[in-house]
């Protein structure tokens, strides 16, 4: 295989720096760590963010689009979202000077592990999927049974609210893999199937098909439902819908047109990004919400007046610190929302978004330890619930994110994080979540946001830049320790500090504030 030279190798890069470089039709990075030299592709094989702008860490490299990782020896995936690793290329070192084999590397199949056991997952959502993702990708060779109560294969769901529902993504699009792609992995896709009831002393379940399935290793990964306003006056009119999936999407999709009157019930992610959608449709958008201040409690006031004056400056219009009264209708479909003072806002159609509950219902019964409050599932730190062989990811687990806290997180690349690390347990190598940084991004009217860690309270927030300006990072302390950061326009600086808050690297509010303190140059540091 002909080699390419790249330049001579005392002088060209930088320890823990990367370079992008044009061969051919052929666009690699080049990285040093520890003085050694490696090739790989330059683009994320989630959207195809550029690797060379990412940051790296270790042997890590982080896109900074959506922080998935790759191991720059290998190209092997690290963390989600991306599904597929990346390709990687021999280098070599000849009298002094850097040249690349553009015949990538090859990977070795895994040693197959676990044949003659029966894995069953329970919920073919981003857990479920990652998870049966990772356990062939692992060298699973048992029978891998994916139930999924969906209609549809697994699909990229964090764009259901966003370009799908904007009508800037064809239905083509929206599925992970194709349904030919499970079969080649031998992965029993079960659609349009729930489970019903869980037997832990036999290790079986039940579908509504009515199919008793047994297994060796169980992971619980149903998702959640979305909250309704059942208990309103009105509320089984028509047109009154809640948004989680694609088949939700088409539904309001079918019912919008140009200059319909929209009324968002809650400034929730799920309702500011379907408001931003709907109105690049043409829709005229209203967003009633119990907050004073959109994201107040997540992100803070001064951050989420940066959110509402965005909207604001698209036309979309907020009715704050109100609740919904009732909704009014003729000849069986919604024509308005009365809110808490009396106000009746007309709508044509109604999107209802005030959060979602832990799917968990099935488990009733089971054994399984629940939480009191919201029945989710209880797990430790390697996902394992109460019971032994039956683990929980996702929007239905409660786990440990360090030892102060557990809680639960609705975000995607959460929900792939916990299937990839239950795999791993399920498998008999353990993982931890707790080494696992949440993260999650929104997208509103082209203004990006990315979130790292996760706070849940704070006593101080401080800020790099001014939120108002629409540059800035929002870092979340208590008792001055770093636990979350929000940041828009900023996404090398947000991967950085996703690798400082997992490697726990020092970084003091002053360093936080000042904008010549070089964030990026910290999390290279090992």
């Amino acid at each position: 295989m002909q080699t390419h030279s790249l330049g001579n190798a005392q002088d060209l890069l930088d320890e823990g720096h990367m370079k992008l470089f044009e061969i051919g039709d052929k666009s690699i990075v080049l990285a040093k760590r520890d003085g050694e030299y490696y090739a790989f592709d330059s683009t994320c094989t989630h959207y195809g963010g550029p690797l060379q702008n990412g940051v790296l860490h270790g042997h890590t490299v982080m896109c900074p689009w959506h922080h998935a990782c790759f191991d720059v020896r290998t190209g092997a995936l690290q963390e989600p979202p991306a599904l597929d690793a990346i390709a990687s290329y021999p280098v070599h070192i000849v009298d002094g000077e850097v040249s690349v084999e553009l015949d990538p590397i090859a990977r070795p199949a895994p040693e197959p592990i676990a044949e003659g056991k029966s894995f069953v997952i329970v919920g073919g959502g981003a857990a479920g999927e990652a998870a049966a993702e990772a356990l062939r990708s692992q060298g699973f060779a048992g029978t891998l049974i994916l139930l999924s109560a969906a209609d549809k294969v697994p699909i990229d769901r964090p764009n259901v609210s966003k370009h799908y529902l904007a009508g800037d993504a064809d239905a083509e699009w929206m599925p992970l893999r194709s349904r030919e792609w499970y079969a080649r992995q031998e992965i029993d896709l079960q659609l349009n199937t729930r489970v019903t009831r869980i037997d832990t002393t036999t290790h079986t379940l039940v579908t509504d098909k009515g199919a008793t399935l047994y297994y060796d290793n169980l992971l619980l990964a149903s998702g959640s439902d979305p909250l309704m306003l059942d208990n309103l006056p009105g509320a089984t009119l028509e047109n009154i819908f809640t948004l989680r999936t694609q088949s939700d999407a088409d539904h309001i999709i079918a019912q919008t047109l140009e200059n319909s009157r929209v009324v968002v019930v809650g400034a929730s992610f799920i309702g500011m990004e379907v408001a931003a959608s709907l109105g690049k449709r043409g829709a005229d958008i209203t967003i009633v919400a119990l907050e004073e201040v959109p994201f107040a409690p997540l992100l803070g006031e001064a951050v989420g007046r940066f959110w509402q004056d965005v909207h604001e400056e698209h036309g979309i219009k907020f009715q704050l610190d109100s609740s919904v009264k009732q909704f009014h209708g003729a000849d069986g479909r919604v024509t308005g929302v009365e809110i808490s003072d009396g106000t009746k806002l007309p709508a044509d159609l109604v999107i209802v978004g005030i959060g979602a509950a832990p799917s968990t219902a099935y488990l009733s019964g089971s054994g399984i330890a629940l939480d009191e409050e919201d029945q989710s599932v209880i797990v430790d730190h390697h996902l394992q619930t109460s019971v032994p062989d039956v683990y929980a990811a996702g929007d239905i687990a409660r786990f440990p994110l360090d030892q102060d806290r557990q809680i639960r997180i609705e975000h995607w690349r959460v929900a792939q994080q916990h299937g990839f690390i239950a795999a791993h347990n399920m498998l008999g190598r353990p993982d931890d979540v707790r080494t696992h940084v949440p993260f999650f991004w929104t997208a509103q009217w082209g203004t990006r946001l990315r979130y790292v860690g996760f706070a849940g309270g704070w006593d101080e927030i401080v800020f790099r830049g001014d939120p108002q300006d629409g540059e800035f990072i929002a870092f979340y302390l208590r008792d001055g320790k770093l636990l979350a950061a929000a940041g828009v326009s900023q996404d090398v600086e947000m991967s950085a500090l996703e690798f400082i808050l997992k490697h726990d690297l020092p970084l003091s509010p002053d360093d936080m504030r000042n904008p010549e303190f070089d964030l990026v140059a910290r999390a290279r540091s090992t």
